[in-house]
């Protein structure tokens, strides 16, 4: 076979092999976001229950009950950021844009904890010696027990009087093909508003004793919100990156078949040209 019908048909190999490869990465995505929105949606009742309990309780808080650090911004410029994103590529614009969200946050006040290797390196360009600690996404849906040990890093820097609130950035799952960076406030907590004229409501054995069990149960809750949402964009982001890529791999696959099969006809038809013109001059 000439030379170059035999690069055209590794070629036609090649895009055909990169587009079962990327139907195979968006199939295992697919399943995942699948897990990870159930598990989403039956954390997010539990953590918007939590949040609004939490929040009315502090309604009727007296003033100097508000002693928890969780509740009130401490003279500090300390900061905490935790930064939630993937462990590999291959997610599109995803990383790039929570990159980007990161570095307009930080600044030299800003304690700095990732979660996902992608996240790690642009948090030591950017937080240095401030980077309080790095840990692994990991491929499978997200286990509670992260949550303990982002809790307790966090609790040595806001209960050890180190920093003055959280701020957590991840990517927020919208629908399969729309995920936003999203940096929130989770502490110090507000309080709800009350409504016009309304009373605050009142809580037995009282809303300090309340808020002292809810106070832990309502970070926990919200970081592995957090967490779960980031690992279904993740994925989301990547399912519709494997799309794109599939249908651009076949797409080349289609325009190397063409261009093969018209150089093959034109040999053909060139070898055909030789033959009759050889026999015309016999």
């Amino acid at each position: 076979m000439p030379e170059n019908l035999r690069t055209l048909k590794g070629r036609i190999r090649t895009a055909k092999n990169i587009a079962q490869l990327a139907k195979t990465l968006e199939m295992v995505s697919v399943s995942k976001i699948r897990r990870a929105r159930t598990l989403a949606e039956t954390v997010r009742p539990y953590a918007e229950r939590i949040t609004a309990l939490t929040k009315t309780a502090m309604q009727s808080l007296a003033p100097e009950d508000k002693k928890h650090p969780y509740l009130h911004a401490a003279p500090l410029p300390a900061r905490v950021v935790l930064a939630i994103g993937p462990d590999k590529g291959l997610c599109g614009p995803l990383t790039g844009n929570l990159v980007r969200k990161l570095a307009e946050n930080v600044d030299e006040n800003t304690l700095l904890i990732t979660v996902g290797r992608k996240m790690e390196n642009p948090g030591v360009r950017l937080a240095g010696p401030r980077l309080l600690a790095s840990f692994k996404m990991g491929s499978r849906l997200p286990q509670y027990s992260l949550v303990f040990e982002l809790v307790q890093v966090i609790n040595e820097q806001i209960l050890g009087g180190r920093a003055s609130s959280l701020d957590v950035l991840y990517g927020r799952f919208v629908s399969y093909f729309s995920q936003v960076p999203t940096f929130q406030r989770v502490l110090p907590l507000e309080p709800a508003e009350s409504s016009a004229g309304g009373r605050p409501e009142e809580f037995e054995p009282g809303s300090a004793t309340l808020l002292a069990a809810l106070l832990p149960h309502f970070l926990e809750v919200r970081l592995f919100d957090a967490v779960v949402q980031a690992f279904s964009a993740e994925h989301a982001a990547r399912m519709v990156a494997m799309q794109n890529a599939k249908a651009n791999a076949l797409d080349i696959a289609d325009s190397y078949t063409l261009l093969y099969n018209k150089t093959r006809q034109e040999r053909i038809t060139s070898e055909i040209l030789d033959l009759a013109n050889k026999g015309k001059k016999k």
